[in-house]
């Protein structure tokens, strides 16, 4: 019966964390996420178009463990280091999250000459 009532339980409160992640904007999975997020500061219609190629991609990521550990450098200016960017067209967000953020890794990617 105990084992039974635990599976009850986890399997509500994997629900119930579902349900309150997917009250955002973007998808959250309770177990892994996976996704890819444009910036929202920055319009890829406005950024694009003639003369706006994406020859240099630049990445930067900050990477934490339980909750208790975190390292890495996620910043905008880091990704353009990284990818010897001096003109940004394009901003996007990566993510990644590992049972209930027990592995989370967030990047922020840069597009642009």
């Amino acid at each position: 019966m105990v084992l039974g009532d635990f599976v009850k339980t986890l399997v509500a409160s994997i629900g119930f964390a579902s349900l309150l992640a997917s009250a955002g904007c973007y998808p959250v999975g309770a177990l892994y996420t996976g996704t890819n997020v444009p910036d929202s500061a920055i319009d890829r219609v406005e950024v694009g178009g003639p003369g706006k190629t994406d020859d240099k991609v630049g990445e930067a990521c900050a990477t934490g463990i339980l909750g208790l550990f975190a390292w890495g450098d996620a910043a905008l200016d880091a990704a353009k280091r990284a990818g010897n960017i001096t003109d940004v067209h394009v901003v996007d967000h990566k993510q990644t999250v590992v049972l209930f953020g027990a592995y989370y890794q967030a990047c922020t990617v840069v597009h642009g000459k």
